[in-house]
């Protein structure tokens, strides 16, 4: 997996993680996490989504001085009932975040 870095940012950027499925890149004092979870009927995918969210946090403590933005492509409705769903969401809660997508709901369109 990749991620491009404004040219004017490389000398704040630090390259965290990079793993086949989520990378985090610092940026300054904050934690970037872009992730790609795997598409329904992915053998295992509950298992990968939440192995992969546990490394993302592990991170986030090691780096507690820095705010951090989780996105990328979810391969779900955050709205739908599915289990991927649910543990991103539970993921959320547990840390704190805000989904953005919720804090504009006209602008909400599935990709």
């Amino acid at each position: 997996m990749e991620l491009l870095t404004k040219n004017s940012l490389r000398k704040l950027t630090e390259s965290i993680h990079c793993d086949d499925r989520h990378v985090i890149v610092k940026v300054a004092d904050c934690l970037f996490a872009n992730v790609y979870l795997p598409c329904a009927g992915t053998i295992n995918r509950q298992a990968i989504c939440e192995d992969i969210f546990a490394d993302i946090w592990v991170w986030r403590e090691r780096h507690k001085e820095c705010n951090i933005v989780v996105a990328g492509d979810f391969n779900v409705c955050l709205d739908d009932c599915d289990n991927a769903a649910r543990s991103i969401l539970r993921f959320a809660d547990d840390c704190s975040l805000v989904r953005c997508d919720d804090l504009f709901p006209r602008k909400k369109v599935p990709t």
